[in-house]
């Protein structure tokens, strides 16, 4: 029977022992954790990862929002180069005349016949400057061959084709 009490009370000895050297469970000692703890620890760090990419989530949002203005933007300011160029602000833009039409100029539009041939259209305020000759081309008077005509004033100065007309201008215009 002695036998039989040591078999129970060595077993329970050990235990307790054991307990008592190595720490309780779910401590430093004892690593031992439960389902809930773990749960615990898991829902802590969705929330760390949820609150830090929703951080990022939201600039990123912001970046493609301000990627979307400068697009648009840049987009405008395209437009408004290429309405420059079409206006002839820096360019030489070869422009045929039938008869009877006219191109009718902004204040410092140049202009230079080409070919066929073509009459000034002034204004009571003047005529087309002829940087060429230093004369001023009053109204009706035949535009010459390769002179440079600047418009000072957006007074309905121009030039009017005779029967057909190929100008050179620069500036802004527009055919009547």
């Amino acid at each position: 029977m002695k036998k039989r009490m040591y078999l129970i009370i060595l077993p329970i000895g050990i235990m307790i022992l054991s307990s008592i050297a190595f720490g309780q469970p779910g401590s430093q000692d004892d690593p031992l954790v439960t389902l809930k703890y773990v749960q615990k620890r898991i829902d802590q760090v969705k929330f760390y990862v949820d609150e830090k990419t929703n951080g990022i989530t939201s600039k990123g949002e912001e970046n493609a929002k301000l990627i979307q203005d400068l697009t648009n933007e840049n987009k405008q300011l395209k437009e408004k180069i290429s309405k420059l160029q079409v206006s002839g602000a820096s360019t030489l833009d070869v422009v045929e005349l039938k008869n009877g039409q006219t191109l009718v100029c902004k204040s410092g539009c140049e202009i230079i016949l080409r070919g066929g041939s073509a009459k000034a259209v002034a204004s009571q305020n003047g005529g087309l400057a002829d940087i060429t000759a230093g004369l001023d081309i009053q109204m009706n008077q035949d535009i010459p061959y390769n002179h440079m005509l600047i418009v000072p004033r957006s007074d309905s100065r121009g030039v009017v084709a005779d029967k057909y007309a190929i100008l050179m201008v620069r500036g802004s215009y527009e055919i009547k």
